[in-house]
């Protein structure tokens, strides 16, 4: 918020989890914001939307770019994952209606590798329907399927994809050389928007 306040004009605001954190994409572009935090779940970002409008900040946001979805994968035995993405969808339709009329582009989660010291703690099949949700919003918002890319971006430079992640799950530094050049093209989505 205090950076939304200080910010002398309209700015696009990068919202999400560790990975989108983690980016430093603001870096170096005055109109970029960066609001991600780990660990943070697609209702956390809707809450700081409702936040935005109810501090009077509406004006000052001039689009936004989300991350979100792995962190409400995480995995827990015996829920119901026909129920988890149900929840996940309805999120994504508050996520769209609360933007109103600012343009918002929604990554699909980069689903983890095959191996790795974080990778069991997620649930590979919530997450692959989490992206089929996501990818079923394409009419409603501005999707990058962030998952696919940055997998073809790896593959491109002849790297397995294992070597872009630190931990089976979050991004390695010569992952982020694929990742956020991806990441400026949906930016650079919104910002044409």
């Amino acid at each position: 918020m205090t950076q939304l306040i200080k910010s002398p004009r309209s700015s696009i605001l990068l919202l999400g989890d560790s990975l989108v954190a983690t980016s430093q994409a603001q870096v170096g572009n005055r109109d970029l914001i960066m609001g991600a935090v780990g660990r943070s779940r697609i209702a956390d970002v809707v809450a700081l939307i409702s936040r935005i409008k109810s501090n009077g900040l509406w004006d000052k946001a001039g689009g936004f770019v989300v991350g979100v979805g792995i962190n409400d994968a995480e995995w827990c035995e015996g829920e119901d994952l026909q129920s988890r993405a149900i929840y996940f969808r309805s999120m994504l339709d508050a996520l769209v209606r609360a933007c109103l009329d600012r343009p918002v582009a929604i990554l699909t989660i980069t689903e983890p590798d095959k191996e790795g010291a974080q990778v069991d703690r997620f649930s590979r099949e919530l997450i692959e329907r989490q992206n089929a949700e996501i990818r079923a919003f394409n009419q409603r918002a501005i999707v990058f399927d962030m998952n696919a890319s940055f997998r073809a971006s790896m593959a491109k430079a002849g790297l397995p994809v294992s070597s872009g992640f630190s931990d089976g799950v979050h991004i390695s530094e010569l992952g982020y050389q694929h990742w956020k050049p991806l990441l400026h093209e949906c930016i650079q989505a919104i910002r044409q928007h």
